[in-house]
């Protein structure tokens, strides 16, 4: 397998820049974690927030409280006396899920004449890796909404409701209305206002077209567009019978809290010391993530690596922990969020 080895004094050669390194680095687009960190704290009052700040250990659980719906007790004449029910809270558990990354670096293989110095071996690694943390993440929140969806809705007057695989259904003929079909289906299940959208390259195509259809064309369809801030999603697929699919939710209702270490949040230590370091790094994505990272150095023999028989690895793990929110309700398998589809031409 290819490595530094092949940078040593073997050839002439360069560095590419950094536009040049770009397609080698590349990495499908973070839809689903784009959306949940753009709801930033709105689930979870400052009060219940400082929780995470408690939160010491991996193994610490986490509760966040709402005051549920109170059930109706109507009346058809005055009383007075009022003997309603007492009103009630929910307790949601966030469950934190910890993924990340190892890899090492050798300390003498920059000393070789390689084009590459120590830095740049070490931050290009630890780029890269960081992507592949958040490849792992979008993979694994694009399922958490589908595992999440409502399985209950109100009868749609346009569209259909399948029951079985809950999946809102819009015909091929409505694909110019599409949108305004998904935000009649949202009122009719009493959500209205700005609204979200991870939709596939076919629906978030059809939603760039539909913008640029304004008032100087002589069909205007972007009004539809309004109130629904869609987040195109590379990674979505479609079920079977259909050509669009899409997931749809009121903005606030979904969201995303991340917590690190105690340790990697102050900082501790040295790599070349007992235990090795602890530090943390903002995402260099730009997401909004801080990654806990650990450093730790051992003797190896990097002579066939381009380093040297006696030499110094620098093992480094890049670590997370991030946990969905999701709004709760009492009914049974309701959720704000609702998968959609675009039929096929001719489906049913």
């Amino acid at each position: 397998m290819a490595n530094y080895a092949d940078t040593n004094r073997l050839a002439l050669q360069y560095a590419m820049s950094e536009l040049m390194n770009m397609p080698e680095f590349k990495r499908k687009k973070s839809a689903v974690l784009e959306m949940l960190l753009a709801n930033g704290q709105t689930l979870i009052s400052g009060k219940e927030r400082q929780l995470l700040d408690i939160k010491k250990t991996d193994s610490d659980t986490v509760e966040v409280s709402i005051l549920t719906k109170p059930a109706s007790n109507a009346v058809t004449n005055r009383s007075y006396t009022h003997s309603g029910d007492i009103g009630d809270s929910e307790k949601a558990t966030l469950s934190f899920i910890t993924r990340g990354q190892k890899f090492k670096y050798s300390m003498k293989q920059a000393d070789r004449d390689s084009v590459f110095s120590l830095n740049e071996m070490r931050g290009k690694l630890l780029l890269g890796h960081i992507g592949h943390v958040l490849d792992t993440l979008e993979t694994y929140y694009l399922a958490w909404l589908n595992t999440n969806k409502s399985q209950v809705s109100n009868t749609p007057t346009l569209g259909e409701w399948d029951g079985s695989t809950y999946i809102y259904k819009v015909d091929n003929d409505d694909i110019n209305l599409y949108f305004q079909r998904i935000k009649g289906f949202m009122r009719e299940n009493y959500y209205s206002g700005q609204m979200q959208m991870i939709a596939n390259e076919a629906i978030s195509q059809k939603a760039e077209y539909l913008i640029q259809q304004g008032n100087q064309n002589s069909e205007n369809l972007a009004w539809q567009i309004s109130n629904i801030s869609p987040f195109p999603s590379t990674e979505l697929s479609t079920d079977a019978g259909y050509v669009g699919m899409a997931y749809i939710l009121p903005f606030g209702t979904v969201g995303l809290e991340q917590w690190i270490p105690k340790m990697n949040r102050g900082g501790f230590g040295d790599p070349f010391k007992n235990g090795g370091m602890y530090y943390n790094i903002a995402d260099p994505y730009g997401s909004g993530l801080n990654f806990a990272i650990h450093e730790t150095a051992t003797g190896a023999d990097n002579q066939s690596a381009a380093g040297e028989r006696q030499d110094v690895d620098v093992e480094v793990e890049v670590t997370i922990d991030t946990a969905p929110v999701k709004a709760t309700m009492s009914t049974t398998n309701a959720s704000p969020i609702f998968k959609t589809g675009l039929l096929e031409a001719g489906g049913a």
